[in-house]
């Protein structure tokens, strides 16, 4: 079998990029701003457990066709991307338009375009961030793919105006996240620490993120204490304290769907030593000392039966 052919001078290859999923090592919604988005305290926590992200050249077909010109972007469906709204396609078309509009033309990058496909591993509106962890890596690798000059500064306020925490997955790793999650410190990576996570098969409505914050009682708002002092813990080395844990939307999760009640007391029974959601959830998710530790939390779950749960015991990425 002969080897593939060199590609031509300037037709880039293509790459495969991994994009990771998040914890949220607390959050605390800490007030709602005039313009209506809301401010919190959260740790962001990349994970292993990924997405890939394909990128290829135009030309070798399959995949959302991206090209440049007149319109500056244009995209041919893809079953695999669910449609324009997309974050990747976001993406795609917002670093598109801003390298045009910012750096001129690059006529490579003008006669190729780019063919993405998302095969996606990490559950979907789960409080994970698997959109927005494809949103980065779509902003990375395409400005690789495509060459274009575009500084570190400007893909973070691209990636901003794709989402609040789109900037942190520029980056990853251990951060504190203010403001609406763009405001981002990173902070000591967490070393040897291992996540069960388990996600329910909850029928959860488009809207569940809308619905939770208006399910938001006085209580359930905070100060953003127990998240600052669970960093400051971490910028000294030591180790992650599961007592300054809280999520505020712990209680209006529990009030709007009573089945995740159910699914923490099986977490609970199978040996996780405490529950905790991720961002808006369901995802639920606990801390373990080993590999072997959190297969044995996932083996008296799984002998429980999973009715479509998904549960993954993966390590923290720094």
């Amino acid at each position: 079998m002969s080897a593939p052919a060199d590609p031509a001078p300037g037709v880039p290859t293509t790459r495969r990029l991994l994009a990771p999923a998040k914890l949220n090592l607390g959050l605390e919604i800490v007030g709602r701003r005039p313009d209506g988005y809301h401010e919190l305290v959260t740790i962001f926590q990349t994970i292993a457990l990924y997405d890939e992200l394909t990128i290829a050249p135009a030309q070798s077909g399959g995949g959302a066709q991206v090209a440049f010109g007149e319109p500056p972007l244009t995209l041919a469906s893809d079953p695999t991307l669910g449609g324009e709204a997309n974050l990747v396609l976001r993406a795609a078309r917002a670093l598109a338009g801003h390298a045009l509009t910012a750096h001129g033309p690059r006529p490579t990058a003008h006669e190729r375009g780019a063919a993405l496909r998302l095969t996606k591993d990490i559950p979907v509106a789960a409080g994970l961030g698997g959109g927005s962890s494809d949103a980065a890596a779509a902003l990375h690798g395409l400005r690789d793919f495509w060459g274009l000059g575009v500084p570190d500064d400007e893909l973070a306020v691209l990636a901003a105006r794709l989402g609040a925490d789109v900037p942190f997955f520029l980056r990853g790793g251990t951060a504190l996240a203010e403001g609406i999650g763009e405001r981002i410190t990173p902070l000591p990576p967490l070393s040897s620490a291992w996540f069960v996570t388990l996600t329910p098969a909850l029928p959860l409505p488009p809207d569940k993120t809308r619905r939770l914050y208006a399910a938001l009682g006085p209580a359930d708002f905070g100060e953003g204490a127990w998240t600052r002092a669970q960093a400051e813990r971490l910028r000294r080395g030591d180790p992650l304290d599961p007592a300054l844990l809280v999520n505020s939307f712990a209680r209006p999760l529990a009030r709007l769907f009573p089945a995740l009640e159910v699914w923490r007391r099986r977490f609970e029974a199978a040996g996780a030593p405490w529950v905790q959601p991720s961002g808006s959830g369901p995802t639920l998710y606990t801390m373990v000392p080993s590999r072997d530790a959190g297969e044995c939390i996932a083996a008296a779950l799984r002998t429980g039966g999973l009715d479509g749960a998904q549960v993954h015991v993966v390590s923290a990425m720094p």
